[in-house]
């Protein structure tokens, strides 16, 4: 066993079958490079079909350049799983978990976010079947995969879905049939495989991929076949769509309702306070941005807050080692034992049987006290904790609430500040109070600063579960001092306070209470260095603690922001003023605050107060004044004697920079680019820009693509945590400047899978944008002249409609649907959004008859067209027109019963009937119902539904039945010329008498004709006869002969076919060799 192991060492055949068949690869594989003559182009025009048809491939591939805004750590890629029920979607879900995380989930609930590799995360939903669901999912899903049942086809589900991905943007389709394992014959599996693919190249596009599985084992699809549908998974290539690029959106993957328990027990159908957990995607989104919900309606969001990756890439360096086990995230589903819900988190804890009777830990002790059940008031009063250990514990009679009172002005405003702790104190179990504090507290209690225990709290709770290292505790504990407002430790000094009073006054726009920022770590870089920093004049320092727990707003004026936070700001001595500020902060790349003086040339100055610690209220006006001076003359030396502009060294550098890649890419002798590449690299150079741009920017209130955002949302209805369904996606979605309702254009076409065709005034719903509600359109077409309302849509062509709705985008693409499905295909109509406007003019034929009570000439009265003069005053002027085609027109009334008197161009008569054809304009009915499927579902029905519901026939009108039209023939009187005019005629034109003699005489046969004519007769029949009989023996023969020949043709064909197979089986003997045999009848 010491010795080493020797293998033999491989052999080449030289010669056999393997050594032949190596050959002639190889042979194949050198024949072009060896003999490249052969393998020419031996025709000019083969050679020219050749290249157009390069030019043609090549073609094909460019599509419209577009901006990809995909951040630089981007969000999970949404795969939605969609099909029918009972076609292996859960079982496909599971089998990919497993593939991707070696976890084993007992069942899908919501949103399941997987590592797929280093730079890649996938967040795979199971679509439910319905058709609210498959909607939203259809606007969000960046990746589909379509389960279809081989072994019962193709299901209207999966079409719907195709389509609604259609209108609202085609993200990557791919297709996985299941059920394989029911086909047992192989040739009809194989012609099974071929008819699905077709089908499925038809709808998608051609090349579209197909998968296939199997079969089933342990719950999952085969190993091998799931491993090769992860691999497209991970390598497909996403085309940005312009829809969700240009708005924010979230795939909500857990909801927890943060209603006050004390609200819900006097009230339980309040409104609630929802938080939604989920990846932003798209653009980045505000603060206080409008977000509409699909299904729940519009809503402003209250909060919004970043958190921490729940499932980050693995992409860095490791700094915990329990990182390694978050290759899962599923909050909804029973990951490890923990699973979220709308209202609690639930922990499977599984003992086993030796530590049952074990004795309980300190955190087990906790969590069940807290799951006894009492009144929340008897709880609390009872309840107590530690925040560090050896303390004074915290109860519920030690902790005051200040009061707020609705009738005070500023009642909302006090009410932020106490949310954000902005105007708080010291905390009071602090043991360094003074006498003083305590004789104020005394005589006019202070708020407790909630903000400070929250953060103690948060401190507190992560010790407790191990976050934090311990050498990291001391740097925590400043943190948490650093934060906390010390406005009440400032009120030693009685010039102080009224300082600091107008400091928080004048840095009111700027608060806001979303975000923390540590200013003091901004400006002077950490902590540790506030105290070795020079005071500034009129108590500067006594208003930078309440500076501390400020926080950047979207709204913030870059200048005046430098003017609250640079130190003296007065007495700068750069040469541009204020305007020298601005120009500071726009060349620092982070976009955090620069101390100036430092910059300016008072570092010396810097530096010796922070050796002492009351160097900065030792120095005098005097000393100001000098170091002014003294930092300006240095500023005017640090500028290069080259540089006649005023810049910075930097901003030159920059400049520089920029002149030369500007004109030594002119001057670049490389290949050149195509338009088309020129067009790619000019959008992504807009991109970069505005990403570097918006990296300055990071501090404002932004929260940008990719990150993982908790959104709080106010006045929830109720019924949406009561029906909450962890199946049903719940989308949240950007709405800026989608907010105003108008009345909207739409080109529309009936779907050609529909059956039924579009009614004018029956309610649909339409699904665009992120939104989904009902209206009522009006159809029209428009003729270049006007708009022609339609009472039903065309059968095969593209109409207009009318309807009344939120703003939307023109060119957005929408799809109508009923809301109770009455057919097997779901979707009624596809279009285009046109316009927005505020007003659509749309007519209809009105068609008025009357007839003539009394003629003066050209003059006539007309009646039974109108009822009152009031409606002829309306129609003065209009045109009329008789039947026989004489024009005129409507002049004024005349009596009280509608008659009126009309001019025509010639006398008409009384048997004439007069017509008006005039346009009526019809009113679009302003009807706008958001469809609120997480929610109570209200919607109007048709009159068609209504009357089949309860059973009313359809009303029956004489007067709308189509008659038979009976024109009676008219008879003219002839024409009659006078003898006198006559006379004057030529002779010609005159009426000429002709004498004829149309007499007619009877023909009166004999005895003998008689008998001849009877004869001839009786010839006839005989005849007739014989004839029909001969006719009926030829069509009876000439069948029987055609159905002998067509046996002895197919006697004929059989001989020939086994003629044919034995010529052939001997000469296929022949060729092999073998010897021939006699035929196998």
């Amino acid at each position: 066993m010491d010795a080493k192991q020797t293998h033999k060492a491989h052999r080449v055949h030289k010669s056999g079958a393997s050594a032949k068949k190596k050959l002639q690869a190889n042979n194949r594989k050198n024949a072009e490079k060896n003999n490249p003559k052969a393998f020419a182009m031996q025709s000019g025009q083969k050679a020219d079909r050749m290249a157009r048809r390069k030019a043609e491939l090549n073609e094909k591939k460019y599509h419209v350049p577009m901006a990809d805004r995909t951040p630089t750590i981007p969000p999970p890629i949404v795969v939605a799983i969609v099909g029918p029920s009972q076609c292996g979607k859960t079982t496909l879900i599971k089998s990919l978990v497993r593939r991707y995380t070696k976890h084993t989930l007992s069942e899908i609930r919501g949103p399941v976010t997987v590592v797929s590799g280093k730079h890649q995360r996938l967040t795979f939903m199971e679509c439910a079947n319905d058709i609210s669901a498959m909607t939203d999912m259809a606007k969000v899903a960046d990746l589909v995969i379509l389960a279809i049942d081989a072994s019962f086809g193709f299901e209207m589900e999966t079409f719907e879905f195709l389509n609604l991905l259609q209108t609202h943007g085609m993200p990557k389709v791919m297709g996985v049939l299941t059920h394989m394992d029911g086909f047992k014959d192989n040739k009809s599996l194989k012609v099974a495989k071929k008819n699905f693919k077709h089908r499925f190249w038809t709808e998608v596009y051609d090349g579209a991929k197909l998968f296939y599985l199997s079969g089933v084992e342990n719950g999952r699809y085969l190993d091998r076949e799931i491993l090769n549908l992860s691999r497209f998974i991970s390598v497909v290539k996403l085309r940005p769509l312009a829809w969700r690029s240009s708005h924010p959106y979230m795939l909500a993957d857990r909801v927890q309702d943060l209603t006050d328990p004390e609200v819900l027990e006097r009230n339980p159908k309040a409104n609630r306070t929802v938080a939604l957990y989920g990846y932003l995607r798209g653009t980045h989104m505000k603060g206080r941005d409008r977000m509409h919900i699909p299904g729940a309606g519009d809503y402003q969001i209250d909060q919004a807050e970043t958190l921490p990756d729940p499932c980050p890439i693995p992409d860095k360096e490791r700094k915990r080692l329990d990182e390694r086990h978050k290759l899962i995230y599923a909050p909804m589903s029973e990951v490890n034992g923990v699973m979220y819900d709308k209202d609690a988190v639930y922990i499977d804890v599984k003992k086993p049987q030796h530590e049952e009777k074990a004795e309980e830990g300190e955190g087990e002790k906790m969590l069940s006290e807290l799951q006894k059940v009492n009144a929340i008031t008897e709880r609390l009063a009872s309840q107590q904790f530690n925040l560090f250990s050896g303390a004074q514990p915290v109860t519920a009679e030690s902790i005051r609430r200040p009061a707020v009172f609705s009738e005070e002005a500023g009642g909302s405003e006090s009410e932020s500040e106490d949310e954000d702790g902005a105007s708080g104190g010291d905390d009071g179990s602090s043991a360094g109070e003074s006498e003083d504090e305590s004789s104020d507290e005394d005589e006019e209690p202070a708020p407790v600063d909630y903000r400070a225990q929250r953060i103690a709290a948060r401190a507190a709770e992560d010790s407790a579960i191990g976050v934090g290292a311990e050498d990291d505790e001391d740097d925590d504990d400043d943190d948490i001092l650093c934060r906390v407002d010390a406005s009440s430790g400032s009120e030693d000094s009685d010039a102080g306070s009224d300082s600091s009073d107008n400091e928080i006054e004048r840095l009111a726009p700027i608060h806001t209470g979303t975000k923390r920022v540590n200013l003091m770590d901004l400006v002077y870089g950490s902590a540790s260095a506030s105290a070795s920093k020079p005071k500034a004049k009129g108590g500067a320092d006594d208003g930078a603690d309440n500076v501390k727990s400020l926080a950047f707003t979207d709204d913030l004026d870059i200048r005046e922001l430098y003017r609250h936070f640079i130190t003296n700001p007065d007495e700068s001595g750069d040469e541009e003023g204020n305007s020298g500020a601005t120009a500071g902060y726009g060349e620092d790349a982070t976009g955090d605050f620069v101390d100036l003086e430092a910059e300016s040339g008072g570092s010396d100055d810097s530096e010796a107060g922070s050796e002492g610690s009351g160097a900065g209220s030792a120095a005098g006006d005097s000393d100001s004044d000098s170091e002014s001076e003294n930092e300006g003359e240095e500023s005017e030396a640090e500028l290069p004697e080259e540089n006649k502009f005023g810049l910075s060294s930097e901003k030159m550098k920059k400049l520089k920079n920029k002149f030369d890649k500007i004109y030594d890419a002119e001057a670049d002798d490389g290949e050149k680019k195509d338009f088309y590449q020129q067009q790619k690299e000019e959008l992504q150079s807009y991109v970069d820009n505005t990403r570097n741009e918006m990296a300055e920017l990071a501090d404002i209130n932004y929260r940008w693509s990719g990150e993982y955002v908790k959104v709080v949302i106010k006045d929830m209805p109720h019924e949406f945590m009561q029906g909450f369904n962890p199946a049903m996606p719940v989308v949240v979605g950007g709405i800026s400047n989608e907010e105003g309702l108008s009345l909207i254009s739409l080109r529309i076409k009936r779907h050609r899978w529909y059956p039924k065709i579009l009614k004018t005034g029956d309610p649909i719903v339409i699904s665009v944008g992120w939104r989904r509600f009902q209206t009522i359109p009006t159809y029209f077409m428009n003729d270049r002249i006007k708009n022609r309302m339609l009472k039903y849509t065309p059968e095969h062509m593209h109409c207009s409609a009318a309807i009344y709705g939120p703003y939307i985008q023109p060119g957005t693409g929408f799809c109508a649907y009923f809301l109770k499905r009455m057919h097997s295909f779901g979707i009624a109509g596809t279009g285009t959004v046109l316009e927005n406007s505020q007003s659509i003019d749309i007519v209809k034929k009105l068609k008025l008859t009357g007839y003539p009570d009394k003629i003066h000439k050209n003059t006539a009265y007309i009646k039974k067209m109108f009822n009152s003069p009031l409606e002829v005053a309306k129609f003065e002027g209009a045109s009329v027109k008789t039947v026989s085609g004489i024009r005129g027109q409507v002049k004024k009334a005349a009596g009280n019963a509608g008659m009126f008197r009309a001019t025509f161009e010639d006398k008409i008569k009384i048997s004439d009937i007069v017509f008006l054809r005039a346009l009526h304009t019809i009113p679009i009915k302003k009807f706008y119902n958001p469809i609120t499927s997480l929610l109570s579902i209200t919607y109007m029905r048709s009159i068609a539904e209504i009357r089949r519901s309860k059973n009313m026939a359809v009303p029956n009108k004489q007067d709308s039945h189509y008659k038979p039209i009976t024109r009676v023939a008219k008879h003219f009187n002839p024409l009659v010329v006078p003898k006198s005019l006559q006379a004057e005629l030529p002779f010609k034109s005159r009426p000429k008498i002709i004498k004829t003699d149309n007499t007619s005489r009877a023909v009166v046969m004999d005895e003998h004709d008689k008998k001849v004519s009877d004869l001839i007769g009786k010839i006839n029949l005989l005849y007739k006869d014989k004839s029909k009989k001969k006719r009926e023996k030829d069509t009876k023969q000439r069948s029987e002969y055609k159905l002998k020949r067509q046996a002895e043709e197919a006697e004929a064909d059989s001989r020939r076919k086994k003629k044919r197979k034995t010529f052939f089986r001997k000469e296929g003997q022949h060729q092999r060799g073998g010897k021939s045999g006699g035929s196998r009848d």
